[in-house]
């Protein structure tokens, strides 16, 4: 029965979604045109965005749209309402708007097979390391706001971890809900294969050098939707994704974005700063490319204020609305103790504690 409603509430948001939106009929970028408009890749999640930059800068309206014949209400994407020719629209489609994702995005960006990437994250070490063998260097900036979301089954009576606990769960030392103050059944955790968008932030701003253990394959997502298709299937379950994807992109209730130190996962929590992984969502370019091309006036025009209204018309946190409180123990020092339900212990006794992601055992003979 659950299943047949989700169905019925997938078609009447689809039937929703088909609501033509019209562009700002901004300045833009002069002398941009159809023929000479750049090629232009990068993340799943920032597709939308580059899709609507697209239709405000040539002037199409466009529709959110879901994905339909899915349990539950599938995936939204940015579909323009071309008002040009055949010709005119698959060129902008299949050769100006590739879909790459974030790591090929890279390596053709310095390949030089795209202009302008996109992405949710910087530069990998990987992508470094390949371009410094190609003797390639790439310019790279903000150009919005996102967060690193720890997400859950929405049956999962958990709606906060701490730092610690991520830690824990990640490098193996946390193994039963029961020990962070949830359900009586084992965790699965959820990663993401290498150089993805999601894995690069997780390794490096989560984990910072910490062991992560080994999982087996069908724990390790290839695509975008993998931690929603799984966690949708598995109550034990945690994963993490980009929040604007899951906010804005996913937006249905097959998953929960907990909380983290005691700060929800929340677009004002972003905008506010005081979430612990906030992110920045970049734009790239070759640093050899024609400063007189349209392509480096486009990664120009998305920092200018036209620019970063579109962002905000993307549904991103743009950078002039990101006020940087400081965060709330983003970074845990070193002799850092807290109790297995994740409060912060300032003066250990005997018992067992979690130090550095690791339970610890303090007074034990």
């Amino acid at each position: 029965m659950r299943k047949i409603c989700n169905l019925l509430a997938c078609a009447l948001i689809c039937s929703m979604q088909m609501v033509s939106q019209t562009t700002a009929g901004y300045v833009g970028i002069d002398g941009i045109s159809i023929s000479n408009f750049p090629v232009i890749d990068g993340s799943d999640s920032t597709e939308p965005l580059r899709t609507l930059l697209m239709c405000n800068l040539l002037g199409f309206d466009y529709v959110w749209e879901r994905s339909p014949f899915v349990q539950y209400a599938g995936p939204k994407s940015i579909v323009p309402q071309y008002t040009c020719s055949q010709e005119e629209w698959r060129h902008l489609k299949f050769n100006c708007l590739q879909r790459n994702n974030t790591h090929p995005s890279f390596v053709k960006l310095i390949d030089g097979e795209v202009e302008v990437i996109f992405t949710a994250r910087s530069i990998s070490r990987d992508e470094t390391v390949y371009a410094e063998e190609k003797g390639v260097e790439l310019i790279e900036k903000p150009i919005a706001k996102d967060a690193l979301a720890f997400l859950v089954h929405p049956e999962n009576t958990v709606d906060n971890l701490s730092i610690a606990q991520i830690q824990g769960i990640y490098t193996g030392d946390i193994m039963h809900w029961s020990e962070v103050g949830g359900p009586d059944m084992a965790i699965t955790p959820y990663v993401r294969n290498r150089n993805s968008g999601s894995q690069e932030k997780f390794e490096t701003m989560v984990m910072a050098g910490l062991t992560i253990k080994e999982f087996p394959e069908l724990q390790i997502g290839t695509v975008m939707m993998s931690p929603y298709y799984q966690l949708e299937a598995d109550e034990s379950g945690i994963a993490y994704s980009p929040f604007y994807y899951y906010s804005v992109i996913v937006d249905n209730d097959s998953t929960k974005a907990i909380g983290v130190n005691g700060i929800d996962m929340t677009k004002d929590n972003v905008r506010n700063n005081t979430y612990p992984y906030v992110t920045d969502v970049y734009a790239a370019v070759r640093s050899d490319i024609d400063k007189s091309s349209m392509a480096y006036k486009l990664f120009e025009y998305i920092t200018s204020e036209e620019g970063q209204a579109i962002v905000e018309e993307s549904g991103y946190v743009p950078l002039a609305a990101f006020t940087n409180i400081k965060k709330v123990e983003k970074e845990e020092q070193p002799e850092a103790y807290y109790d297995l339900q994740g409060r912060k212990v300032a003066h250990p006794t005997r018992g067992i504690y979690i130090k550095d992601g690791r339970k610890i055992a303090v007074g034990a003979k």
